[in-house]
């Protein structure tokens, strides 16, 4: 039988063995008086796309290192800029593998692991922090799923000062055309 860390480790073997597919993932944010936030994000290689979804306003970023393009819903505007903050940022954060390969690197280093249960399709996992993390950003607890078959991550689940946030719908095959703006797909749009 396996532990649950041998299980994120295999996980994260599995995940790094893809990197170069693309990734992408659904990003669930439960926010006290705020409500549900909901985001797809799509990322290949520099790469990014991010839909946001709050309160039924939509907005759409599209990234590629040096360009930004944001699509706003309720004004049915587009806004492109060059080489800006956020552009930086999501280099950064490409390049640290916030949305790549480690996504769950530090579930083994931070956090006790422990099969909370499972059954044929599918182990739940109950990660711990460590006292040993001093990682203040880290949650205490992390609920992590993960596929029997495949190793994949199914969804992982947390709540920190009151806001929940839950992962789902990984898929790791993300083409050029998902994450590349494309002014067709947005008609009649104020630039």
């Amino acid at each position: 039988a396996q532990t649950g860390l041998e299980i994120v480790n295999r996980m994260n073997e599995r995940i790094s063995s893809l990197k170069d597919k693309g990734l992408s993932v659904n990003v669930d944010i439960k926010v006290p008086v705020v409500g549900l936030v909901t985001t797809r994000t799509w990322v290949l290689g520099d790469k990014r796309r991010l839909d946001v979804n709050m309160k039924g306003h939509d907005i759409i970023t599209f990234n590629d290192g040096n360009t930004n393009w944001v699509y706003m819903s309720e004004s049915n505007s587009l806004i492109i800029t060059n080489d800006t903050i956020a552009a930086k940022f999501a280099q950064g954060q490409n390049s640290k593998g916030s949305m790549d390969v480690d996504m769950f690197g530090d579930i083994a280093g931070g956090y006790d692991v422990t099969i909370k249960s499972e059954n044929l399709v599918k182990w739940e996992l109950l990660c711990k922090k460590k006292k040993s993390n001093d990682d203040d950003d880290s949650p205490k607890k992390i609920t992590l799923e993960v596929r029997k078959d495949s190793y994949d991550p199914i969804s992982m689940s947390t709540k920190m000062m009151g806001i929940t946030m839950t992962m789902s719908n990984f898929k790791f095959s993300v083409t050029e055309k998902d994450v590349t703006f494309n002014e067709a797909d947005f008609p009649g749009v104020n630039i």
